[in-house]
């Protein structure tokens, strides 16, 4: 069927793709593989399909995305991979769609976005709403210069980085409502440009922290709490991007608690990088504290293993010392037992009791001797001596 054009296998139970399902689809425009239980996507398996425009892989069960999983599609415009069980988005996993106009994550479980490749691409439109994330690296949007529409509602966001914002150039639609916004001044930042955006976006942006200002719009908040009358003046004209900028470093002035990522790529070779996450917070202490917890412990541990590592090297090169340090132990022991005897045995003789019996009389004196010394009485001839 090498002229097939359009494929649906949607609301199956597809649980696997063979390699060379797609193998001679060179005119294959559109697939859909929406609804089924996929669980990974299998490299270079649209190598053939250079036709392809729109691909639809929502509604299933993947966990990770391989780097070339979408090899050859050079004219996909369109692709879908909503309600998956993504934890984290990685742009260069799309290296190769330079005409991917629209790109859907929504209702995943990601928390973390990131981008290990540096390069440029043409996408327009950005759907990461309904997701968990807390993250984003600042420079993720750079290579996304022509995104115009972006969905971040629904996630677990708490601030956004001064330079995430300045990359935010040809955006005319935003959503950020629904996210745990930190309306202390971490919030400037975000405040400063949302007044100056031109666009469209929604209006309620709720502040999640601190107490004094939950449930309060965020621009109403920074106005009505003086929030940045020190950072920033809301109410000045100019390029916002700029302004942001120039803030950046008083607004995030504060010591930060850093949180580590493992970002893992899963490709042909599988490689694995460590992306180290600064995060604006008030209990740096605590985590200083944990921080010198751990350590210590892992000090202790180490210098266990090393005591036992020499006591065992000991017993194994020189088991003749080794039996005669367990002799001395043994004498010393013994010495010590014996101490312990000859002082009970001390104390029981102060507690004799020795009498020295002395009548009037002194004819028929008679001293009787024993072991712990002499007692000498005196008797007539019809009395007895009493010892």
């Amino acid at each position: 069927m090498p002229n097939l054009r359009s494929v649906d296998l949607s609301y199956n139970n597809l649980q696997a793709l063979e390699p060379d399902l797609f193998h001679g689809l060179r005119k294959l425009t559109t697939l859909h593989l929406r609804s089924n239980a996929l669980k990974f996507v299998p490299v270079r398996i649209f190598q053939d399909c250079r036709s392809l425009k729109f691909l639809d892989i929502g509604y299933n069960q993947l966990k990770s995305l391989a780097r070339n999983s979408f090899a050859g599609l050079f004219k996909l415009t369109e692709l879908h991979l909503e309600h998956n069980d993504l934890v984290k988005v990685n742009l260069a996993h799309f290296p190769r769609l330079m005409a991917l106009h629209s790109l859907c994550l929504r209702r995943n479980k990601v928390t973390i976005v990131v981008n290990s490749l540096d390069w440029v691409w043409k996408l327009e439109k950005l759907d990461l709403s309904g997701n968990e994330i807390e993250y984003m690296e600042p420079h993720v949007f750079e290579s996304v210069p022509h995104l115009q529409s972006l969905q971040l509602d629904s996630n677990r966001l708490t601030y956004i980085h001064p330079r995430i914002l300045k990359s935010w150039k040809s955006l005319n639609s935003i959503s950020l409502s629904a996210n745990v916004w930190d309306c202390g001044r971490n919030i400037c930042a975000l405040a400063s440009w949302l007044s100056n955006f031109k666009g469209r976006y929604d209006s309620n942006l709720l502040c999640a922290t601190p107490e004094y200002a939950q449930g309060e719009d965020v621009l109403d908040a920074v106005y009505a709490f003086h929030l940045c009358e020190d950072a920033l003046d809301l109410t000045t004209e100019g390029n916002p991007q700029s302004a942001v900028a120039n803030n950046s470093d008083q607004l995030f002035s504060y010591s930060p608690a850093t949180l580590n990522y493992d970002v893992q790529e899963t490709e042909g070779d599988g490689t694995t990088n460590a992306v180290t996450v600064t995060m604006p917070g008030e209990n740096s202490e605590n985590a200083v504290q944990i921080h010198k917890v751990v350590t210590g412990t892992m000090a202790l541990i180490f210098s266990f293993l090393i005591v036992v590592l020499v006591l065992y090297v000991s017993w194994k090169c020189f088991p003749a010392s080794l039996r005669q340090l367990r002799q001395c132990f043994v004498s010393q022991r013994r010495k010590q037992k014996q101490k312990q005897t000859m002082h009970q045995m001390a104390a029981m003789s102060a507690q004799e009791y020795y009498v020295d019996y002395k009548p009037n009389h002194i004819e028929g004196a008679l001293v009787i001797i024993n072991e712990y010394g002499s007692c000498t009485c005196h008797q007539q001839p019809a009395r007895e001596c009493e010892v």
